[in-house]
């Protein structure tokens, strides 16, 4: 399963408890749009008739890269690649495109906005991933046929003067390329996944606390899959979101409290009472310590 990125999910968090401002509103929208995007890919994949090794949102630390001519080193470099997947024993990285805005394609010079701005490149983003990638490879003492590919995967996208190009996808004819490809795998690559498992990053140095203090937030309780939706109290240990019908227990509800606010800022104390304050006082801190001590939430 694929799950949300963590800058998503503090801004999906403040949205509902916070006024957020222009630029915040406009990178909630971005990260939302490739989510998205992201999870159509996945549908995709999972729609193939032929089984194939899937790994999402692979990031890892390449030890050493781009530090042998500095005199001070920095960290490892840090990659993320959308898709890894094996199939036919080749392997293939996709990098996913939701852009809702018209392009230009140049081969030989900068791709432009549909209206002549420049952009950069996105295929230079494919290329970086299949060099860190075989280098990792070499690190594994492993061989594989690479492909590193882009797919654009909104549907109503134009991307003009593009050809047949053997590493870029669109939405119309991803699922017939997908299914050319897709072969079953001859060997076992539960090993080669155990081995990127030794190099993957579950939380990644460039995640940082949210800029927002605990006193600026809203209390209450919130559908956690429906924007600012309140949950409403049916008895007493069951609460609905009128917006999309689930319904809640009181202790589902403290742990996705307990966790907005560790999502939002990892070195916050946490305390009955915050909890309960941060619940708008739908909990009573005496609840809350309850089912803590009950071993049932975890803070």
């Amino acid at each position: 399963m694929r799950t949300k990125s963590v800058k998503l999910l503090q801004l999906e968090i403040l949205n509902q408890r916070t006024m957020l401002s222009d630029e915040d509103r406009k990178n909630l929208n971005k990260y939302q749009i490739g989510h998205v995007g992201e999870l159509q890919f996945d549908s995709v994949v999972e729609m193939l008739a032929c089984p194939v090794v899937h790994l999402k949102d692979y990031r890892f630390q390449l030890d050493g890269y781009g530090a042998r001519d500095k005199k001070v080193g920095n960290e490892p470099a840090e990659v993320q690649i959308d898709n890894i997947i094996i199939t036919d024993d080749q392997l293939y990285t996709f990098e996913i495109k939701n852009y809702q805005y018209d392009m230009e394609y140049y081969a030989d010079g900068p791709w432009r906005f549909a209206g002549g701005k420049e952009i950069v490149n996105p295929m230079n983003q494919v290329d970086s991933h299949r060099n860190v990638l075989t280098s990792l490879m070499k690190d594994f003492n492993m061989q594989f046929n690479l492909s590193a590919n882009l797919v654009f995967i909104h549907p109503e996208q134009t991307i003009y003067n593009l050809p047949n190009h053997p590493n870029i996808y669109t939405r119309s004819n991803l699922n017939k390329r997908l299914k050319y490809l897709s072969k079953p795998n001859r060997y076992d690559y539960s090993r080669f996944v155990e081995m990127l498992d030794t190099r993957r990053i579950f939380k990644s140095a460039y995640h940082s606390d949210a800029n927002v203090t605990f006193e600026e937030l809203a209390g209450g309780v919130f559908c956690a899959d429906c924007a600012n939706s309140r949950l409403r109290r049916m008895h007493r240990d069951k609460f609905v979101c009128d917006e999309c019908g689930e319904f809640s227990t009181q202790v589902d509800i403290l742990k996705q409290l307990v966790k907005e606010l560790q999502t939002l800022n990892s070195s916050w104390q946490l305390s009955s009472n915050k909890i309960a304050k941060y619940s708008g006082n739908t909990f009573s801190s005496a609840t809350v310590r309850r089912y803590r001590h009950k071993n049932l939430i975890e803070y």
